[in-house]
């Protein structure tokens, strides 16, 4: 069976599992990493997403480096930043450095490292893999959570983000994450399943983290429970997170 027909299986078991586990919006607001990637981003959209933020209790607050200092930090809510963002095309030397440069200058928690996937689809997979690894050895020395996206929507099948996942997880890394938000094609079930059967199989302690597309409480609901169904237990932020802009607001309305 490959893996097409194994995601097709575990998808059909999503409605059992829909059935006894209905998380509720709480639940799923406390998984949200509250995103504004946007490099002119206003001080007034700042403020709000730094309010709604504190006064709805998500897991961490993900904006551009530039705007860290905006934002009031706290012990139950993580600031995150980006590095590589969106392209994933930044020289190493480049990359390291401005993960030196945030660590140094910020309070960050947790950064989201866009992978270098256009290289790896080039065939320069040791190259783009040398570079995860070093941008991870950098994060985990200051112990802050290292997020790679991988940018599913840019791979050519499931077994490819299968098989890159596995790759990833064996370089070092606390979450993978399915994508930038930054083109056409978002987060899927089946990247997320992919990842997923690649945790499981890498027998390794490495979340996830849905992004892309993400703006409907169902979608997000969807997302929670294939976590729950393949991983046996009840996602919480520690190793799963839905990263969206505009979720919060259809959650709380």
């Amino acid at each position: 069976m490959n893996l097409e027909e194994h995601y097709l299986m575990a998808y059909d078991e999503l409605k059992t599992t829909l059935e006894f586990f209905r998380p509720s919006n709480k639940d799923l607001i406390s998984l949200i990493d509250l995103t504004l990637l946007d490099e002119s981003a206003s001080d007034k959209a700042l403020s709000t997403i730094n309010h709604k933020a504190h006064r709805y209790q998500v897991a961490a607050i993900c904006v551009f480096p530039q705007h860290i200092k905006k934002m009031i930090s706290s012990p139950e809510i993580k600031l995150a930043t980006v590095v590589n963002f969106p392209e994933g095309d930044q020289p190493t030397k480049q990359v390291l450095a401005s993960i030196d440069e945030i660590l140094s200058t910020h309070r960050v928690g947790e950064i989201d490292y866009v992978f270098p996937h256009q290289i790896y689809l080039e065939g320069e997979e040791q190259s783009a893999l040398s570079q995860c690894q070093q941008a991870y050895q950098l994060c985990q020395q200051a112990k802050v959570t290292f997020k790679v996206i991988l940018e599913t929507g840019a791979l050519p099948s499931l077994e490819f983000i299968y098989q890159l996942s596995k790759s990833v997880i064996e370089t070092g890394c606390d979450f993978l994450k399915t994508s930038t938000g930054k083109i056409a094609q978002g987060a899927t079930p089946s990247a997320a399943f992919s990842i997923l059967k690649a945790i499981i199989d890498s027998k390794v302690n490495c979340g996830l983290k849905i992004s892309g597309g993400i703006k409907k409480p169902e979608q997000a609901l969807t997302y929670t429970a294939l976590a729950k169904q393949m991983l046996g237990r009840n996602p919480d932020k520690s190793w799963f997170r839905i990263g969206a802009s505009s979720l919060l607001d259809e959650l709380v309305s």
